[in-house]
């Protein structure tokens, strides 16, 4: 029997360490999503190659 880990979830430290962690990629992707989503849809500056009148 393994000894008890100090940390609150040994299981998911166990599943971080075997498959890395998801979660915080997770974490970034949306970040990106959300930084790439403002920029298209930001209505105050004109789209590249667009003249302004």
């Amino acid at each position: 029997m393994p000894a008890p880990s100090s940390s609150p979830a040994p299981i998911y430290d166990q599943l971080v360490d075997e498959q890395g962690d998801v979660l915080a990629d997770v974490r970034s992707a949306a970040r990106e999503t959300e930084r790439t989503a403002e920029n298209v849809l930001d209505f105050t500056r004109p789209a590249p190659g667009e003249h302004v009148r």
